[in-house]
Order: C-alpha cells, then structure tokens, then sequence
C-alpha cells in the first residue's frame, strides 16, 4: 500500500504542477488579449485626437477666410464708394480675370491712386473674384 500511496502522491504532483502550468499560460494570454485591447483603445482615442485637430484646422481655416472675404468686402464698399455708386455685383456675371481688368481701369487715374494702394486693390480683386467663384 505504500507504493501505492506513493505513486498518488506522485501523480497528484504532477496534475498539480500540470494545472499550475496551464493556468499560468490562461492567464498570460488573458493578460496579452487584454494589452491589445487597452492598445487598440489608445489608438482610437489618438486617431480621435488626430481627427478633432483636424476638424479644428479646417475651421480656423474657414473662420479665417470668412474673416477675409469680410474684410475684403467692407475695403471693397469704402473705398470703391469713394469714386461712385456701388453697382449691384448680381447684375455682372463676370470672371475674376474680368474683374481684375474692370480693377485695374478704374484704378488707373491718378484720382483713384489718392483713395487706394495698390495692396487695397488686390485685396478688391481677390474679393470680387471669389464672389464670382461662387455662383
């Protein structure tokens, strides 16, 4: 019987050992399965980062032009008010090529280079021009 108990004894070590060692192996695959997720969660969160930045960038962008084409269109009606009555720019249908050339008529005469730079023109150009672009 003593060899027999032995032999339990034995084999009962080694299911043991066996479980321990099966276990072990579970719970480093586990702790694996569970650092990719925390990792694909962080790359989210940096993709959701990334993607708000951007968001951001086109608005500011946006803001900025709006900001321009505001200021563009109020140089536009001061300056341009100066010399004669604003025209209805719905009723032109030109090209900003065209209203680059219409410009540069207008601002030809040394009357009109008392009343606007050649910066200010620009900026009418690209005003007038944009408008265009848009309908």
């Amino acid at each position: 019987m003593n060899k027999r108990s032995s032999t339990y004894a034995i084999l009962i070590a080694v299911l043991l050992l066996v479980q321990q060692f099966i276990s072990g192996c579970a719970t480093t695959v586990t702790k694996d399965l569970h650092k990719e997720d925390l990792y694909k969660k962080d790359v989210q969160k940096e993709e959701g980062v990334r993607e708000s930045l951007r968001t951001e960038d086109l608005v500011k962008e946006e803001l900025q032009e709006v900001e321009t084409d505001l200021v563009n269109q109020k140089l536009y009606s001061v300056k341009c008010s100066l010399c004669h009555e604003l025209p209805d720019l719905n009723a032109y249908t030109y090209t900003p090529e065209q209203w680059s050339s219409v410009i540069d008529n207008m601002h030809d005469t040394k009357e009109s280079r008392k009343f606007i730079t050649v910066e200010e023109e620009d900026k009418i150009k690209d005003y007038l021009g944009r408008l265009s672009q848009a309908r």
